[in-house]
């Protein structure tokens, strides 16, 4: 059997394999929510006050930039990809202002940073917490 787990070891390296291409396809998915709510012409938020947009941009774009942490193995991988969560954003404010309803904000960019940012931090950290050093 070419694909027998044969110990403790490989067994560990399969699960890490399966939950980093989940980890990877919850990645994509979340990107094409958070592009289809950047353009949608109308979003309703739960909580609705003044500047609860910005805490919705960081709290999304920190997910974005965590995620990749599970999904790769690799730590430049994983760097990579969570910081392309920046240009994403700042493309994705651009496109807004060619949306009926929504607006071009340079302070939703600035929070979308930041939530970048927090995101890299976040996901470092519980990596190696959880998983240990990187490959």
């Amino acid at each position: 059997m070419p694909f027998a787990i044969t110990g403790e070891r490989e067994l560990k390296e399969n699960n890490r394999f399966l939950f980093s291409k989940f980890m990877q396809f919850v990645w994509i998915a979340s990107i094409a929510f958070v592009v289809y709510l950047s353009l949608n012409p109308r979003v309703d938020f739960p909580f609705d006050f003044k500047n609860i947009d910005k805490a919705y941009h960081s709290v999304a774009y920190m997910w974005l930039a965590a995620i990749p942490f599970f999904g790769f193995q690799r730590f430049k991988t994983a760097l990579a990809g969570a910081c392309l969560m920046l240009p994403l954003g700042i493309a994705l404010e651009f496109a807004q202002g060619f949306v009926a309803g929504r607006l071009f904000s340079i302070s939703d960019m600035i929070a979308n940073g930041i939530g970048v940012l927090l995101g890299v931090s976040l996901g470092r950290y519980l990596k190696s917490r959880f998983w240990g050093q990187y490959s």
